[in-house]
């Protein structure tokens, strides 16, 4: 089986200063606390989780889920697209999508590490441990610069985290 990978591009600027603070403030916002979540943190990278998501996607738009990642440290985390198919007749399509990683601003996905132009089938792996324990989100866009979505299409996509 040949296996594709590519890499995220990755910014440098503010939103990516604030989704390592954010990171920061997610690993520590629970000490001293006496609750306990339904997800305990762990500290280390021993049990890969792997989420299926699945969405509409409409001409310019985008979609997004939220996923939580448990290891209290830096970790990567990966994202494949398994499928796009047209709403009207189901039909499958082999085009490109943008896909990418946030975290969650008032309950908006704010994007700051993305790929524009995801091939099917192809897994993309983030490669600087962005991931800390707390709720991120994956979204899958049309690119606004070379738009590839004509119609209302579902997808289908894996993202794989510890």
């Amino acid at each position: 089986m040949n296996t594709r990978h590519a890499r995220f591009n990755y910014s440098c600027g503010p939103l990516a200063t604030a989704l390592c603070l954010l990171v920061l403030i997610a690993g520590t916002s629970g000490c001293g606390s006496t609750s306990t979540s339904p997800t305990t943190p762990t500290t280390s990278a021993t049990t890969l989780v792997t989420d299926t998501f699945t969405g509409t996607i409409n001409p310019l738009g985008t979609d997004s889920k939220n996923f939580t990642v448990t290891y209290t440290l830096g970790s990567n985390a990966s994202i494949t697209v398994n499928s796009l198919v047209t709403v009207a007749d189901q039909t499958p399509q082999s085009i490109t999508i943008g896909v990418g990683f946030g975290y969650l601003n008032l309950g908006v996905c704010n994007v700051v590490i993305t790929n524009p132009a995801a091939t099917l089938g192809a897994e993309l792996t983030t490669t600087t441990s962005p991931f800390a324990s707390g709720t991120f989100c994956m979204e899958v866009f049309d690119n606004t610069a070379a738009p590839t979505v004509t119609e209302p299409l579902t997808y289908n996509v894996t993202v794989k985290h510890y």
